[in-house]
């Protein structure tokens, strides 16, 4: 076992927050620790699809018809067959979030504006 020291406050609020949970101090601080690397990865991977969808369509439309697998802002592998990327990026990069999306090239996009008649 290991010990930790933080501040008699923290600790404090610690207890109380696991109190509250019914939970232990260990079981609520693995519970913890879990929600905030699950928190961190959604926002990983949400940071690679802005930055996925910002490129060029000239650069996405390279991929056009494969998924790509996008890890700190590159594209670090694709495929048309899903499965074998996942199996792929699993195998280099373990659990790290590792966005796996479909890529896609242009594409037409129909917008209808309706106008308002104030006669």
């Amino acid at each position: 076992m290991v010990t930790l020291q933080v501040s008699d406050e923290l600790a404090s609020t610690i207890q109380t927050a696991a109190s509250q949970q019914h939970m232990s101090v260990e079981e609520y601080l693995l519970q913890v620790v879990r929600r905030e690397r699950t928190l961190a990865q959604q926002r990983k991977v949400e940071d690679e699809m802005a930055w996925w969808f910002a490129q060029p369509m000239v650069q996405r439309a390279r991929y056009e018809g494969e998924f790509i697998a996008v890890h700190e802002h590159e594209v670090v592998d694709h495929d048309q067959d899903k499965v074998a990327l996942h199996r792929r990026i699993r195998a280099k990069y373990g659990q790290t979030a590792v966005l796996i999306i479909p890529a896609e090239g242009p594409r037409d996009i129909l917008i209808y504006s309706p106008q308002l008649d104030r006669s």
